[in-house]
């Protein structure tokens, strides 16, 4: 489930969002070919540090509170890396990350992973859940062990439910729908916006 206190920093991250030009309606294509009538970029995220910050004050927290039990933070490419540094840091957990891809004498993951670590897996967004497994197995490979995730926001779009067939608890700061209600009720997005963004995620 998502984090669902409502509180000012909720609306504060949502606002500092809109103001980041985070979030933007209009017809996209996603990374895994789906169309989508919104889009959401957290890349220019750390330009807006107000913001930025109170993201990753609430995944830390998301972090020690679901998955006290981890001993290091992966990353997953490329936004993710953005928030999950300095979640590593604010927590004093080691930091490892996945590549897109494995090149000549490079490794997938980045770091070093110790036999039997659980890792969390952290980034900013969950859509299809693709990129988390992607990460999960290249973990799981090098020895560590993978049962939740972390990301500030869930588009849900099925990564939940995906993830959880393989074994991975998706937690998330918010999720889609949440934001949407959040915006719409400060008058920040429009009432086709929501409507965008309550038809690409298939209602309530």
């Amino acid at each position: 489930m998502a984090w669902k206190r409502r509180s000012t920093r909720l609306d504060e991250i949502a606002e500092g969002l809109v103001k980041a030009g985070a979030l933007q309606f209009g017809t996209f294509s996603l990374p895994d070919g789906k169309d989508s009538s919104y889009y959401v970029n957290l890349r220019g995220l750390p330009s807006y540090p107000g913001v930025f910050g109170l993201a990753v004050e609430a995944i830390s927290e998301l972090v020690t509170k679901k998955t006290p039990k981890a001993k290091a933070i992966c990353a997953v490419p490329v936004t993710g890396l953005l928030l999950a540094s300095p979640v590593a840091v604010s927590l004093k957990k080691p930091l490892i990350y996945t590549r897109l891809e494995k090149h000549e004498n490079e490794r997938l993951v980045e770091g070093e992973v110790r036999p039997g670590w659980n890792v969390v897996i952290v980034g900013d967004l969950a859509t299809s859940g693709k990129t988390i497994l992607s990460a999960a197995e290249a973990i799981e490979d090098e020895g560590g062990k993978v049962s939740a995730a972390a990301v500030l926001i869930d588009r849900m779009e099925g990564a939940r439910e995906k993830l959880s067939k393989r074994g991975i608890a998706l937690h998330a700061v918010t999720d889609m729908m949440e934001l949407a209600d959040t915006l719409h009720a400060m008058e920040l997005i429009t009432n086709d916006n929501l409507k965008a963004i309550t038809k690409s995620v298939g209602g309530r």
